[in-house]
């Protein structure tokens, strides 16, 4: 026989994912244990004709050939007799919490960590197109709305949300669903919880707060779990823990609602399981004393260590002096886009903070000449370094303020604003886990960059400075693609870091002070860019940017695109951290290319072309709003620099996609915008011909206008070098031939023997003249018969009339008239002795 069954002290997901599971195994039967929640219970004097279980005495265990295990993966929690079961038993497991040692580790296991069991089967039905009734779908939302605390618990998946909406489509009663996932407490619950909040104590550690109570009593009573939610509620602690002897044995049930609370560590500890947040354990014929104990020793292990205002804030900070005008306040404020400074005096003292609120109300007055001194706020609130996060958004909420100075030894060293805040508590900082990215790192690296990497990270450590690998290195890490370009960012001096590289491992360093960024040339000749932290801000469309030190966050800010803007610590004690504060890794699964801010195309339209290019190398698309800006943004690339433009675009045509390219740029306006014509098909076919033997973006533009209205006047501006110049010019004299009435292959050679190949092939490319298609390819064959020497022999004196009977000769073999050095030798005794 089959059976089915899940955990004791049953909850509406282990109870909907049993039912779940007979749709799938209908040849199997359920086993309901007797131990089940408050709400299941009341849900089964109600609805148990409709379900038919079985209770675990009527099964005969000896004879279970497959056992079918649902919201669980451990015998022990199912609570039935393990030892009955025969040791041919089969297993298949349904689960959604973290794997743990005693689960089950054979058979047929379907494991996903989702927010309830209840969900994987739901889409298997779904998957399968089986049925699902309205009493059924309303059952499963239990199940789905009860174990992910209706959708507020991080543990929390999309697929969860899904397939609720799979089951309202299947009419699952909403209001059913509300009433038994709160059931009011009972008398007897009142009292349990009224006792468990009284003997309760808080305790507190790194700014997280745990509630710890215990109790005694003779008799089992159900519930525990609900009571220890209401008193995390009750007691707005970050964890509650209730641990409880009922007859013999001791329950540990705790609930969090920080994500610094990690309970399956104390709970693995006590023989229990669950997950982060949510998580129990019951000992069997333990003392309670020894139970408290055993917690208390391991409560500092559920509490992951605290992120410090260190870990996060702002350096070097920028800060006005008490002296300075509102007006140039409101400029700087302007140029780094921000909304308040730190007031730092001579003596490098922290006096006060303007904000913007400060400077718009002394402008408003027409005080825009007056110091800052006399409108900062002279008291600022500050923190240490490690302040906790928790700590910091108490004291901005206490407080009513938007950023916090960070000062150690009386000194600044740091700022965190709102942004900060909210930016690191919404942030991922990886959807990977870091083991796996150094393992991504590990593998796609040879093993001596590898190594020298540690090396470079361990030297920052012992600076005290953070460093990061940055740019399409980290991007193609995620992608898996090949990439040993080396790119280092370090919060610090990035010259004299790199100074100090070559000094403790060797080689070679070129700087560029004005940029702060310094390039290692080491003994094995592996260039490295070292680039020291910085922001931008640019004072006209299109201009080249100003540069100024800054933080890791400032400097991804400045990037292109998202996907372009993580980071990855390379410090010994981080190594493998990922930080993409921008969505990058959403961007790239989603096969998105999205500018960071809306005004980045404006600052460097060069971007939109770059957009184009990284879109076809990954098969990506532009979002709409991208797509949008890029648009109201491409009139600026007139403002761009011709050597830049065609940097862009020599960039481009190496990616191997022109075609697309081409078109994709049109769609955004460029060639309209550059040239004032949007290329026809046609002439898009001769781009691709012209650049699969040139490679030279130069010939784009030169296509595209050619023949258009002032087409000479266009090009030019594009024509960086003396070559391209020339063959607009030669283009412009073969235009003025009457090519047409040159009959003969060597008559064309007649006019045309002093233009380059080159010339020639783009001429006849843009008209499509066979005659100089088979003119050129005759040229490029054609070997000369008779050589000076040949002519001296023959007796004719040295001279301009070499190069005349030459030409003339080559003329006639490329009119297939001489074919043959005799041929050739008597050519030239007829005609020039």
């Amino acid at each position: 026989m089959d059976v089915i069954v899940s955990h004791v002290n049953l909850d509406f997901d282990g109870l909907a994912s049993m039912l779940a599971a007979k749709k799938l195994h209908p040849g199997a039967q359920v086993a309901l244990t007797d131990k089940q929640h408050p709400t299941v219970k009341s849900y089964l004097a109600i609805y148990r004709d409709e379900l038919a279980f079985s209770s675990y005495t009527e099964i005969n265990w000896q004879h279970v050939r497959t056992l079918i295990l649902v919201d669980v993966a451990s015998l022990k929690r199912t609570g039935i007799p393990i030892s009955d079961l025969s040791l041919h038993v089969q297993f298949i497991v349904y689960d959604h919490h973290a794997p743990k040692a005693g689960d089950i580790t054979t058979g047929e296991r379907h494991i996903e960590q989702v927010g309830a069991t209840v969900t994987l089967l739901t889409e298997q039905l779904h998957n399968r197109k089986m049925t699902i009734t309205p009493f059924e779908a309303t059952l499963f939302g239990l199940g789905i709305y009860t174990d992910t605390g209706n959708f507020t618990y991080p543990q929390t998946t999309e697929k969860d949300l899904l397939m609720a909406s799979v089951l309202k489509k299947h009419n699952m009663d909403i209001a059913l669903v509300d009433r038994f996932s709160e059931q009011p407490l009972s008398l007897e619950d009142r009292q349990l919880f009224q006792t468990l909040l009284t003997k309760g104590k808080e305790q507190y550690d790194t700014g997280i707060t745990l509630f710890l109570t215990t109790h005694e009593q003779p008799s089992y009573q159900s519930g525990l779990a609900t009571l220890t939610r209401r008193l995390l509620e009750s007691t707005d602690s970050d964890a509650a823990i209730s641990i409880v002897k009922m007859k013999d044995h001791v329950y540990v049930v705790a609930r969090a609602s920080s994500e610094r609370i990690d309970l399956r560590k104390l709970m693995t500890e006590l023989g229990g399981g669950g997950h982060a947040q949510a998580a129990s354990a019951t000992l069997k014929r333990k003392g309670l004393n020894e139970v408290i104990k055993t917690v208390q020793k391991s409560l500092a292990v559920i509490i992951k260590p605290a992120i410090t205002a260190a870990d996060f804030m702002a350096s070097p900070v920028k800060s006005v002096s008490p002296y300075d005008t509102i007006n140039e306040v409101l400029e700087q404020m302007y140029q780094y886009g921000h909304t308040g400074f730190p007031v730092v005096n001579d003596q490098g003292q922290l006096v006060g903070i303007i904000s913007r609120r400060d400077v718009d109300k002394a402008t408003h007055h027409g005080l825009g000449h007056a110091p800052v001194k006399g409108y900062m706020s002279t008291q600022p609130v500050t923190l240490s370094p490690n302040a906790s996060l928790e700590e910091i958004q108490s004291t901005m909420m206490k407080h009513n303020i938007g950023r916090i100075p960070i000062l150690s030894n009386d000194q600044m060293v740091g700022i965190l604003s709102r942004t900060d805040i909210i930016e690191q508590l919404h942030k991922e900082t990886s959807k990977l886990s870091r083991q796996l990215i150094i393992e991504m790192i590990r593998s796609q690296l040879s093993k001596d960059i590898y190594k020298l990497l540690i090396e470079i990270g361990t030297i920052a450590d012992s600076q005290g400075v953070r460093i990061y690998l940055i740019g399409g290195i980290v991007r193609d890490f995620i992608l898996n693609r090949a990439n040993e370009d080396i790119d280092l960012v370090i919060e610090g001096d990035g010259i004299a870091f790199a100074n100090l590289l070559s000094e403790r491992l060797g080689g070679q360093v070129k700087s560029h002070e004005k940029f702060g960024t310094a390039t290692w040339k080491t003994t094995d000749n592996v260039k490295i860019d070292i680039v020291t932290c910085r922001t931008e801000y640019y004072d006209a469309p299109a201009a080249l940017p100003n540069v100024r030190a800054s933080n890791i966050r400032e400097d991804l800010r400045r990037r292109d695109f998202t996907i372009n803007a993580m980071a990855l610590q390379i410090n010994k004690s981080h190594f493998g951290t990922l930080l993409d504060f921008f969505q990058g890794q959403d961007d790239i699964e989603q096969k998105n290319i999205r500018i960071l801010h809306t005004l980045s195309f404006i600052e460097d339209p060069t971007r939109i072309i770059r957009a184009v290019r990284f879109a076809l190398r990954f098969h990506y698309q532009l979002t709409e709003q991208t797509f949008t800006l890029a648009i109201d943004a491409v009139a600026m690339l007139k403002q761009v620099s011709a050597k830049r433009l065609l940097r862009e675009f020599e960039l481009l045509v190496k990616e191997g996609s022109i075609i697309e390219a081409i078109k994709m740029l049109d769609e955004i306006g460029v060639w309209t915008t550059l040239l004032g014509h949007s290329p026809t098909e046609d002439e898009i076919i001769k781009v691709d011909a012209i650049l699969k033997k040139i490679q030279d973006p130069f010939f784009i533009f030169l296509t595209f206008a050619y023949r258009q209205k002032e087409w000479k006047r266009k090009v030019k501006l594009f024509a960086l070098t003396a070559r391209q110049n020339q063959i607009i010019q030669q283009l412009e004299i073969l235009d003025e031939h009457q090519i047409e009435q040159l009959t003969t292959i060597g008559s064309i050679h007649q006019q045309f023997y002093n233009y380059t190949e080159e010339t020639i092939f783009i001429y006849t490319v843009l008209t499509k003249n066979e005659m100089l298609h088979t003119y050129l390819e005759r040229r490029k064959h054609v070997k000369a018969l008779l050589s000076g020497r040949d002519l001296i022999d023959r007796g004719i004196k040295p001279g301009p009339v070499f190069s005349n009977i030459l030409h003339q000769l080559t003329c006639l073999q490329l009119n297939d008239q001489i074919k043959t050095k005799e041929e050739a030798i008597s050519w030239l005794d007829t005609n020039f002795k």
